[in-house]
């Protein structure tokens, strides 16, 4: 049974056909790598700048249109900044922590470094991004004495309900951005594998 498997191992072996990558194709798969790194680093500096302008916006609300001075208002507005500002910082890292990945390097190196950058990615939009925008909310509803003082009732109860709507929509929308995103990280790596083979 073993010189059966042995003769079986050698067949396997002298017949394997080992393709070689051209220069020509191994130039293909670096311009792929580098175009969804590219459309990559666009998402995040469009998500940094979206959430900026959100941040300075809702910064100067609070301050100049309807300022928070009760404790539980002040609370509410901070957990809000505070996600903003939390999430603006992990689009920052996410940018250097891509740039760290260098094309060029050794390929096992950059696919192991993409991976990690992978992983990095997919904990901040499967348990970070949920906190931060689980803070957001409750900061949200926190607020929502404070504009009762200056909203009737009627139209405060839309605002609230409506949040939730806007919420799902966004939430649809950040999701296919999302996956679109982790499907460009999966090309990356699976482009620089083949590279590696």
């Amino acid at each position: 049974m073993k010189k059966e498997f042995n003769e079986l191992k050698n067949n396997w072996e002298s017949n394997k056909i080992e393709i070689e990558l051209s220069d020509d194709s191994l130039a293909v798969l670096y311009g792929k790598i580098k175009e969804k790194e590219i459309e990559n680093y666009f998402f995040y500096c469009s998500t940094i700048t979206i959430l900026t302008t959100i941040l300075i916006v809702m910064s100067l609300f609070f301050l100049y249109v309807a300022p928070v001075k009760e404790l539980l208002s002040r609370i509410g507005a901070g957990l809000m900044i505070f996600g903003l500002v939390f999430r603006i910082s992990i689009e920052i890292v996410s940018i250097y922590k891509a740039k760290l990945i260098k094309t060029l390097d050794s390929t096992l190196k950059a696919t192991e470094t993409s991976l990690i950058f992978y992983q990095f990615r997919k904990t901040v939009h499967k348990v970070i991004a949920p906190v931060i925008v689980g803070l957001y909310t409750i900061g949200f509803y926190m607020i929502t004495p404070k504009f009762s003082l200056y909203i009737e009732f009627l139209n405060l109860v839309l605002i609230d309900v409506s949040y939730i709507i806007i919420g799902v929509i966004i939430f649809i929308f950040i999701k296919i951005g999302v996956k679109k995103e982790m499907q460009k990280l999966t090309d990356i790596i699976e482009f620089k594998n083949d590279i590696s083979e």
